[in-house]
């Protein structure tokens, strides 16, 4: 960017031209945060199938809850105590699931770069807004400075 860019006063769009680009930052943003929600429960989802699926076999299969022999999915040999032990257990491995699926999905969060897609307001507002102005000025996934950030290396995820 050249100095004279850089020193040049803001200049503000006219209301329909900013009215205009609100709603395509805001679409923009919330295809984003669509994407980013879709990603999370797929990840989420993906993981903490077996405790889910322990603790709900568990509890429909106590004869609290489900009479004995009325469910197609409970056999003979899981009785009242095969059913808490189901319960003890999907419970026991759920908080580990847990972390694992939050630790997953902020790798791969990190790795597809999606936080640096969301557009500030600002940019709908100032026609002259220079891209040095705010994070994501490298467009959406940009892969610019991925090699200072692969050189460095990461402790945690």
């Amino acid at each position: 960017i050249s100095d004279v860019e850089a020193d040049s006063p803001l200049e503000l769009r006219g209301s329909l031209d900013c009215w205009a680009c609100s709603v395509l930052v805001t679409a923009q943003n919330l295809i984003i945060a669509l994407i980013n929600g879709l990603l999370a429960s797929l990840v989420f989802g993906t993981i903490l199938t077996i405790p889910l699926a322990m603790i709900i076999f568990g509890f429909l299969c106590h004869s609290t809850v489900q009479p004995h022999g009325t469910s197609v999915y409970c056999s003979d040999l899981l009785d009242d105590a095969g059913s808490v032990a189901l319960l003890v257990v999907g419970f026991l491995l759920l908080t580990p699931f847990l972390v694992l699926a939050l630790a997953a999905y902020c790798r791969l969060a990190r790795l597809l770069q999606l936080s640096l897609c969301f557009i500030p307001y600002s940019r709908a507002v100032y026609k002259n807004l220079p891209a040095s102005r705010h994070r994501g000025a490298g467009g959406c996934c940009s892969q610019e400075g991925a090699a200072d950030r692969e050189a460095k290396g990461s402790v945690w995820v």
